[in-house]
């Protein structure tokens, strides 16, 4: 049983230092979780306050096994910002320089929106270093929506007066292009309460990491504009997860991320209001899927 208790450490790598997280024993196989730009590799927690809280249950029942994760560089937390942006290949290669230092037994790679792209370049790097991949809510390139909303986050940082309103209104931005018009529909009477639904959203932000959360918008969601990864070098058994409506990687793109993945093994697609989001909303929709791929033996040879 994977306990949600966290042992943190520093690691460093040619791209700079980054604070990871080690859930179980530090002997066992290792399996790498990694979330959005926005995450912190303290996943889980005890009072149930974890990034990605939600996703525990698929682990407390997974016996022989350790979940390692990181705080991106340039993201929230406790790892090093350069003082230029990573690409996305040199985000995977970070990683992989802190997992060699830590374990010569990775098994699997669970990642959710930026945590799946970062999974998908790594096993199409390194493809003898990863035997399966579960990409949520991610594609191998970006769609041309979810670019254009990231082109006027970044112009709402640089062109706006004040930087703490410009990083309130890029993350209101940001949580509208993560969800749905569905749910909006749903959930508000009126715009206007939406909107300061949206704003209350940015100046959490602000208020949990003070302008260091500027770097979400000048370091990591830059990146996403113009990555693009080969599927067909990718050898890891991938399983896909994706939700309708989901505007940063859209069903149409995982069908063709799907198309070109060489040992794809299963996709499970979920019709949710939450959009982008459904891949930390919707767990429950997923988990056994998930849970089936982690354990299936005939994967465990692989």
């Amino acid at each position: 049983m994977v306990q949600p208790v966290a042992r943190s450490f520093y690691t460093d790598t040619s791209f700079g230092r980054l604070k990871g997280y080690r859930y179980g024993d530090a002997d066992a196989p290792a399996i790498v979780v990694q979330g959005g730009i926005s995450a912190s590799g303290r996943l889980w927690t005890a009072d149930e306050s974890g990034w990605w809280q939600s996703l525990h249950p698929v682990f407390s029942d997974l016996d022989n096994v350790q979940v390692i994760s990181f705080d991106y560089l340039g993201g929230l937390g406790g790892s090093d910002c350069p003082t230029t942006p990573l690409t996305v290949q040199q985000h995977s290669d970070a990683i992989r320089q802190a997992l060699k230092q830590h374990t010569d037994d990775l098994q699997a790679w669970v990642g959710g929106s930026f945590g799946g792209v970062l999974g998908l370049q790594f096993a199409a790097d390194h493809p003898a270093e990863l035997p399966r991949l579960s990409a949520i809510g991610t594609a191998h390139k970006p769609s041309v929506h979810s670019a254009l909303l990231r082109y006027f986050q970044q112009a709402l940082i640089q062109r706006c007066g004040d930087e703490q309103s410009g990083i309130i209104l890029a993350r209101a931005l940001a949580m509208l292009s993560y969800r749905t018009a569905e749910e909006f529909e749903q959930r508000f009477s009126h715009a206007d309460d939406a909107f300061e639904y949206l704003l209350y959203q940015g100046e959490k932000l602000l208020k949990q990491n003070g302008n260091d959360c500027r770097s979400l918008f000048t370091h990591l969601t830059p990146i996403l504009n113009d990555y693009s990864i080969d599927p067909a070098k990718i050898q890891a058994k991938v399983q896909l997860i994706d939700f309708l409506n989901d505007t940063i990687a859209p069903p149409s793109l995982v069908t063709e991320l799907e198309r070109l993945l060489p040992n794809h093994v299963g996709r499970l697609t979920i019709d949710t209001p939450f959009g982008h989001d459904g891949f930390i909303k919707n767990v429950e929709q997923y988990q056994s899927a998930l849970t089936h791929f982690l354990t299936e033996p005939q994967l465990e040879s692989v």
